[in-house]
């Protein structure tokens, strides 16, 4: 039995780049999930992670963030400050690798965190930049 997040089009913000994306976190949490749940090799899952979430946090944020004021989005403040939140806890989890953590139990909070992520965040925060598009659209 596998356990991983699937891709539902409830999660789409309707902006090709930022789905695709975001398409690629998901992948990543499930690569995450089969070390937890299948006991898989965690050091180069934890190598890939560290490398992809380096470069997401980058291109990903700033991109998200500049098509936010591109549409003029009223709540970008709010949004900007979940991701830099976010931001935060990854500093937090790579300084607590770096001290020699347990690995394992790292990749299951970073798993969960991940997971939260994907679902409060992705799911309903980033919904509603979707929302304000199709509501503007509208008018």
């Amino acid at each position: 039995m596998t356990i991983h997040f699937e891709w539902k089009n409830d999660f789409s913000v309707g902006e090709e780049i930022i789905d695709s994306q975001h398409k690629k976190l998901l992948n990543q949490v499930n690569k995450i999930l089969d070390v937890v749940v299948f006991g898989i090799e965690a050091k180069a899952v934890q190598d890939n992670m560290i490398s992809f979430l380096d470069e997401y946090i980058k291109e990903h944020f700033l991109y998200e963030e500049e098509y936010m004021k591109k549409i003029k989005y009223p709540y970008i403040k709010k949004h900007k400050q979940e991701h830099r939140s976010f931001i935060k806890n990854y500093i937090k989890f790579k300084k607590e690798l770096d001290s020699g953590m347990d690995k394992g139990e790292l990749i299951i909070k970073v798993e969960k965190f991940l997971g939260s992520w994907l679902i409060n965040h992705i799911g309903k925060e980033d919904k509603k930049y979707h929302l304000y598009v199709e509501e503007k659209s509208k008018n």
